[in-house]
């Protein structure tokens, strides 16, 4: 294959060949639009941000875009420090090691000696890629990838490894005893759960000073701007992007959340639990998870779908005996 690598300097949407590309790997994938949206929205959050250098490489066989990737440089993360992202590769390891050493050499022109990822922009975007799997189809606000991938950056021996997953439950009764007591002992106490299709501004900042706090220390946590988290979460995406947001109040301060999204009539997407590090230990995460249930069965939900939880994750202790894994993801880093 007679192939060419090119850097270019990105507009505000991805290139044609770039979309063409992700059509092509994914195209007929259900949630592909879901997938693509959330794609060239973090593209154009490189593009856009100040804080951030941006610097996009692609390899092309002829015309056509074959594999792509990009140095994704944010500087209020260490100086030394960079990611990669909007990572797409064949399955050919002469085409994959071009690609990484021109990701290299690009990274090292600017003083970055630690790489990570990959991650679409920042841990606020896509990010991942899929280390085992059932034949399942992606679900909505999954990162598609090639099931390959995670081999092929494997190979390139990180420093260390960053482990996920994602599972599934279709009966909740645990759950639900789990978190019945503590709901009917602090709802009413001070303590409340109000759930929302719609939120306002002030609420979105609130969820944003709630999220600084519990995951700051989060890996590789990048601090965004009132500006750049409205950027991300406006209150329009966020009505086409979630179906419920359950606010946890104690009086009227907000002390945590967590957000539901609706895969299909009979499916649930459950994404997150957030709650001030001063009020664990007091059944609040169990008495979110038992609300998200309570309704979800209340609506004929059959299925609710634990969506890309970190292994040392809290949501870990919910009971498991009848929740599956269904997949494993990784993010890697890397000393260059």
């Amino acid at each position: 294959m007679d192939i060419k690598i090119k850097k270019y300097k990105p507009k505000n949407t991805p290139p044609k060949e770039l979309i063409s590309l992700l059509q092509k790997k994914y195209g007929k994938q259900e949630n592909f639009n879901y997938f693509l949206n959330d794609f060239e929205t973090a593209f154009n959050f490189c593009v856009e941000n100040k804080n951030i250098y941006f610097e996009p490489i692609a390899i092309y066989s002829g015309i056509e875009m074959v594999a792509h990737i990009a140095v994704i440089k944010d500087y209020r993360l260490g100086s030394d420090v960079a990611f990669f992202g909007f990572f797409e590769s064949p399955n050919d390891p002469v085409i994959f090691d071009s690609l990484w050493e021109e990701l290299i050499i690009a990274a090292k022109k600017i003083g970055v000696s630690i790489i990570k990822g990959p991650v679409n922009g920042s841990i606020w975007h896509q990010y991942r890629v899929i280390k085992q799997s059932d034949a399942s189809g992606f679900f909505k606000s999954e990162t598609m990838c090639e099931p390959y991938y995670y081999n092929l950056l494997k190979n390139k021996e990180a420093k260390s490894e960053i482990s996920y997953y994602s599972a599934y439950r279709e009966k909740f009764d645990a759950i639900l005893k789990a978190g019945q007591l503590p709901y009917e002992k602090l709802i009413g106490s001070g303590f409340s759960v109000q759930e929302f299709e719609k939120v306002s501004a002030d609420d979105l900042k609130e969820v944003l000073t709630l999220s600084r706090e519990v995951f700051s220390k989060s890996w590789e946590f990048t601090d965004l701007t009132e500006e750049e988290f409205f950027q991300l979460y406006s209150e329009e995406k966020l009505e086409s992007h979630l179906s419920k947001l359950y606010l946890l109040r104690k009086e009227k301060k907000i002390i945590g959340f967590s957000n539901v999204l609706e895969e299909n009539n009979s499916t649930l997407i459950f994404k997150t639990i957030c709650l001030l590090p001063e009020y664990f230990g007091l059944g609040l995460g169990n008495v979110l998870a038992y609300k998200v249930h309570f309704d979800a069965e209340r609506d004929g939900i059959k299925k609710i779908i634990y969506a890309l939880i970190k292994e040392d994750n809290n949501i870990k202790n919910f009971p498991k005996d009848d929740a599956a894994i269904f997949r494993k993801y990784a993010a890697f880093e890397f000393t260059i």
